[in-house]
C-alpha cells in the first residue's frame, strides 16, 4: 500500500504546478473584486489574471505510469492542493519533511500573494506555490524520477528529504516550519 515504505532518508521530488490548480480559488475570486481591472488585470508575464486562473491543471498520471514502467515504486505521494505545502506531511507517520529547493512560483501565484497581501507562511500554507505533486522515493531513485517526469513533459526537482523526527514541514530557504498540528484535514 502506498505510504507503507516511507522512511527517513527518502528523497522528495516535487513536480511542477501549472498555476493555481484547485486551491486558492475563493481567494482568487475575492481578489478579482478588489483589484483594478479585475480578471482583466495584467500579471507579470503579460497574461490576464482571469486567463492565468484558467490554466489547465497538470495531470500527473503519465509520470506515475512511466515510473511504474521503469520499476520505480514511490514510497508515498501527495497532491499539493488545499492546505498547500502543509499537505506534504499528510502521511500518518512522525517524519520531518525538509525542503532545500523551491520550484519557481507561477506568475499568477506571485500576483495573488502580492495583491492579497499575504506573507510566505500563509501563501505556502494554502497555495501550491509551484509544486503540484510530491513523490517520496528512495534517495537512489530521485534523479531518475526527475528524468522520467521531464520525459513526460513535467518539470521536476529533487527538492528535499524525509528525516526522522517530529511531524513537520521545514522549508529551509524561507525559514518556514509547519508543525503537525498546523495540518487540519480529515484523514
Amino acid at each position: 500500500t502506498l505510504g507503507e515504505k516511507l522512511a527517513a532518508g527518502d528523497a522528495i521530488v516535487l513536480l511542477a504546478s501549472s498555476g493555481i490548480h484547485a486551491n486558492g480559488v475563493s481567494l482568487a475570486r475575492k481578489l478579482a473584486e478588489k483589484i483594478d481591472g479585475g480578471y482583466g488585470a495584467k500579471i507579470d508575464d503579460g497574461s490576464l489574471y482571469g486567463e492565468a486562473l484558467l490554466a489547465p491543471t497538470l495531470l500527473y498520471s503519465p509520470v506515475t505510469e512511466a515510473l511504474a514502467a521503469a520499476g520505480i515504486v514511490p514510497h508515498n505521494a501527495a497532491n499539493v492542493t488545499g492546505q498547500g505545502w502543509r499537505k506534504l506531511m499528510r502521511h500518518p507517520g512522525a517524519f520531518t519533511y525538509r525542503f532545500h529547493t523551491l520550484p519557481p512560483v507561477p506568475p499568477v501565484l506571485r500576483f495573488i500573494q502580492q495583491h492579497a497581501g499575504i506573507d510566505d507562511r500563509e501563501a505556502y500554507g494554502n497555495l501550491n506555490k509551484g509544486a503540484g505533486f510530491a513523490l517520496y522515493v528512495a534517495a537512489a531513485e530521485a534523479e531518475r524520477t526527475v528524468a522520467i517526469a521531464r520525459q513526460q513533459g513535467i518539470e521536476a526537482w529533487v527538492a528535499g528529504r524525509v528525516d526522522a523526527g517530529p511531524k513537520q514541514v521545514v522549508i529551509e530557504p524561507l525559514a518556514l516550519t509547519f508543525a503537525g498540528d498546523d495540518l487540519h484535514v480529515r484523514a
